[in-house]
């Protein structure tokens, strides 16, 4: 091997290999630029520290008739042309040859933010938005309160003020209304919606009449005239021999009572009603009788009260003017045009129920009809006939 002291890692062209056999010197080759103005020379078959150059020492001698490998004394093919420049503060700063720092990183300037600028503004965006946050939830909770909460307005149905405005209720001060003094009602009344009397006739306590007895002598005369004024033409019996509706009442007369029934009576004493109601097929029905007692009276000794009966009629018959065709409805008052309302004044006789026997009417509810009327003029009141 020929050892020729200019051939050296400096003057081989880098990323060239070194031709075998030749002794000619390989033209120099200006190396980088470095911050100190030598490199140390190759020593055998080790390579400075400091030399950028990769060192290939496993290889085989390099020989000089080319067949064997590289030389350990040349660099091999791919080596580093300069150190990669480290980055530092924006600039760029690289090592010197000899393990200096080479050129200093350049000092920050006041255009680049400082550690606590940073931190400070990055305080100021995490308030400003915190207050956003805080100001756009309580906007919104007092929307949403302001919703829930009932408006302000007068009680005054027919005020018609302009729309989203609130009035406030004037408060005024009411009188305090002096009391009506009550007037005796000439006749007693009963509590609405019930038959219970609101107060007793005079005299009846004194007969020794209770509650009970008001209660029941106002259930009798309600049931005499429902079982009266009902009608149903397809059960009225002959119109030679009235019966069925027709005669339907008499079960709660008294002796005296039935016979003048069949006297007096329209149901029984003529055609005339039976003929009305079978030509037009006539169904009536009371509806929402209301008995109310109202007098009593001792005549020797026989007990006698009087109970007004208001009711309404309701009504199915052939229509006049079309014969194919039925009208149903409440009986209506001509004159008003509302329902018309009907008072059976009942004239009832005291029969003690232990009197009545087994088999008394309605069970022995301690009277029976003496007398009736229908719609008197001016409410007069039926009279008593003797025999009672």
């Amino acid at each position: 091997m020929t050892n020729d002291p200019s051939f050296s890692p400096e003057n081989q062209a880098p990323g060239q290999p070194p031709q075998g056999g030749q002794s000619a010197s390989m033209p120099p080759v200006t190396p980088p630029p470095q911050a100190s103005s030598q490199q140390p020379e190759v020593a055998g078959d080790s390579i400075d520290e400091q030399n950028p150059f990769f060192v290939q020492e496993d290889l085989p001698p390099f020989l000089d008739d080319g067949q064997a490998g590289w030389s350990a004394g040349f660099a091999v093919p791919f080596q580093l042309s300069e150190p990669v420049a480290v980055l530092r503060g924006g600039a760029a700063y690289a090592p010197g040859a000899n393990g200096g720092t080479g050129a200093q990183p350049p000092q920050p300037t006041s255009a680049a933010p400082q550690p606590a600028d940073s931190r400070r503004r990055t305080w100021m965006k995490i308030g400003l938005i915190s207050l956003v946050i805080v100001l756009a939830l309580g906007f919104l909770g007092f929307s949403m309160f302001a919703q829930a909460s009932p408006p302000l307005t007068t009680t005054s149905p027919n005020q018609n003020g302009p729309s989203g405005t609130h009035a406030v209720p004037t408060v005024r001060p009411t009188p305090n209304p002096k009391p009506t003094p009550k007037v005796p009602s000439p006749t007693p009344t009963t509590t609405a919606g019930n038959w219970v009397p609101a107060s007793l006739p005079a005299g009846w306590t004194n007969a020794g009449l209770t509650l009970g007895d008001a209660m029941f002598a106002e259930r009798t005369a309600a049931t005499f005239t429902d079982r009266e004024m009902s009608l149903d033409y397809r059960n009225i019996g002959t119109r030679a021999q009235h019966s069925g509706t027709m005669t339907a009442a008499t079960f709660i007369l008294t002796p005296a009572a039935r016979e003048r029934f069949q006297e007096n009576d329209v149901r029984v004493a003529n055609n005339q009603l039976y003929d009305s109601v079978a030509t037009s097929h006539l169904i009536q029905s009371v509806v929402n009788a209301q008995p109310h007692l109202i007098a009593f009276q001792v005549r020797g000794q026989q007990q006698f009260a009087w109970v007004d009966v208001a009711f309404t009629l309701w009504q199915s018959k052939l229509d006049p003017q079309n014969a194919n065709h039925t009208v149903e409805g409440m009986e209506v008052d001509p004159a008003t045009g509302q329902p018309r309302v009907h008072h059976m004044v009942v004239l009832l006789l005291r029969v003690p129920p232990a009197n009545q026997g087994v088999d008394a009417p309605m069970g022995g509810t301690g009277w029976l009809v003496s007398n009736y009327a229908l719609d008197q003029p001016g409410g007069a009141l039926p009279d008593i006939v003797q025999p009672a």
